[in-house]
């Protein structure tokens, strides 16, 4: 008997293969809503953490640039009404700061006629060497002078005969004839605001900030340049003395105008008077460093006359004021 022919493939046994378990709608939902939750919390916190960062920042850099500001000012009240030493007294009697003060420029301008000369509401002008116009509410500006040793050379920084901006002093005229006689070069700084310059803060907003500016008579054709980004506002008093001078402790703090109105005591103005020097600047940062306030629950700031403003609705930036009081040393010599 014959077997039958079978074929190959039904000789083979076909394994079995395991079951398959899918994914219920109810399963692939919930899934969905974890992972959501989590992207949510996550994004929630890099963002909590960015904000934080950012504000951290701006106020660090709110105090670096208030810092900044006073130093750079502070600096210059300082050295005014300064003469070198070491030229003695051989110098005509109209080249000190005691008693009348010449340095060759203008008699008229008296912004260049003390040490210390001052604006209120006012910047300095550089085309009439003078204060611009007052308009109530603006800040101040105030004007140093004093003279420097030109034996370092013009690029030294040792000899003080660059000005604010960093060009030479003896690039002004009237220190020509100084200069050629080896005489003391008179340096004069002036500080101000400028207002509205346009920059991208971090969200890309084109916005407009203050700045510190300075003039110096290294370059007298120039306008004022910026020199420190963020301050809005700058508010200056001068501590004077009165009585005949051999108490030279500030009675008073006053305006410029307040000095300008001062009699003669011992053959000096108000100006010569003064021995201390109060400077306030209101800085604001340069990007957004905080959460927008609640509505109804708007932050509040000190400026630099002592008021506290509310800031407006939406507005995120961070405002601080300050303040420092700077002894004009050379006007406490006791030289009359």
């Amino acid at each position: 008997m014959s077997i039958p022919c079978q074929h190959p493939a039904a000789q083979r046994r076909i394994p079995t293969r395991p079951a398959q378990c899918g994914v219920s709608l109810v399963e692939l939902l919930v899934g969905l809503v974890i992972g959501i939750v989590l992207s949510l919390a996550a994004s929630a916190l890099y963002l909590g953490t960015r904000e934080t960062a950012r504000g951290s920042q701006a106020i660090s850099d709110v105090n670096e640039t208030g810092k900044i500001a006073l130093d750079m000012i502070g600096r210059e009240i300082q050295k005014a009404g300064f003469y070198p030493a070491q030229f003695g007294t051989n110098w005509t009697t109209n080249d000190q700061f005691a008693g009348d003060f010449f340095n060759a420029k203008d008699a008229t301008k008296e912004v260049f006629n003390s040490g210390i000369f001052g604006c209120d509401n006012a910047s300095y002008d550089p085309s009439t060497q003078a204060c611009a116009t007052a308009v109530e509410g603006k800040p101040d500006s105030i004007i140093l002078n004093y003279f420097a040793s030109p034996e370092f050379g013009d690029d030294s920084l040792l000899g003080n005969t660059n000005d604010c901006n960093r060009s030479k002093v003896s690039n002004d005229a009237d220190n020509a004839t100084r200069s050629a006689a080896g005489l003391p070069v008179f340096v004069s700084n002036r500080f101000g605001i400028l207002a509205g310059s346009a920059y991208v803060d971090t969200d890309g907003n084109t916005v407009n900030a203050n700045n510190l500016g300075c003039h110096g008579n290294g370059n007298e054709a120039a306008a004022m340049q910026s020199a420190l980004q963020g301050v809005d506002d700058l508010v200056i008093r001068y501590g004077v003395y009165s009585g005949d001078g051999s108490e030279q402790s500030p009675t008073d703090f006053m305006t410029a105008t307040d000095v300008n109105a001062q009699p003669l005591v011992g053959g000096r103005t108000g100006w010569q008077r003064v021995t201390a020097v109060s400077v306030c600047v209101l800085v604001r940062s340069v990007s957004n460093g905080r959460q927008e306030d609640k509505t109804g629950s708007e932050r509040t700031y000190i400026d630099c006359h002592g008021a506290a403003l509310t800031l407006p609705a939406g507005n995120r930036y961070i405002h601080k004021s300050f303040q420092r009081v700077y002894a004009v040393r050379n006007n406490l010599s006791g030289i009359l």
